[in-house]
């Protein structure tokens, strides 16, 4: 299991532990003490970066794509924070 903690200046922790299979992501969880609404966006976002390929390009079109079409309001952090900790905790740079 891959993990990175990451602390947006001036905002929130994030928290990514994921793990990798034949070049895609097999396990995704994101924690930290950030506020994103409605909760349940979270889980989905999770959800649908499984089996996603490891581009970092391709990760953050999906999550900021993600985020834009569902209008979740995130408290503390930004979309290009996500990327950055899944990213990051994955070993992989743009």
């Amino acid at each position: 299991m891959k993990r990175f903690e990451y602390k947006v200046p001036g905002g929130k922790l994030l928290r990514a532990k994921v793990e990798d299979h034949d070049g895609r992501i097999s396990f995704l969880q994101i924690t930290g003490d950030f506020f994103l609404l409605p909760e349940t966006d979270l889980e989905e976002l999770e959800k649908r970066l499984i089996g996603h390929p490891l581009d970092p390009k391709k990760i953050s079109e999906t999550v900021a794509g993600f985020f834009g079409a569902k209008k979740t309001t995130i408290a503390g952090a930004s979309p290009a924070d996500f990327t950055y900790v899944i990213n990051s905790a994955l070993g992989i740079r743009a």
